[in-house]
């Protein structure tokens, strides 16, 4: 979990740099989405019944 937070501090911090401030604010959305859906899919597998 450390390793994508370090990726997406890296990923916010090279975007601030290239993009507007309105195309940055729906970037930051959608990459906020994102990890929202990696996060829950994690945990889904994690908890999936083991055979």
């Amino acid at each position: 979990m450390l390793q994508a937070d370090n990726l997406r501090q890296q990923t916010l911090h090279q975007t601030r740099r290239i993009l507007t401030t309105r195309q940055a604010a729906r970037c930051f959305l959608s990459i906020g989405e994102y990890y929202r859906r990696l996060r829950a899919l994690s945990s889904l597998w994690a908890s999936r019944p083991r055979e």
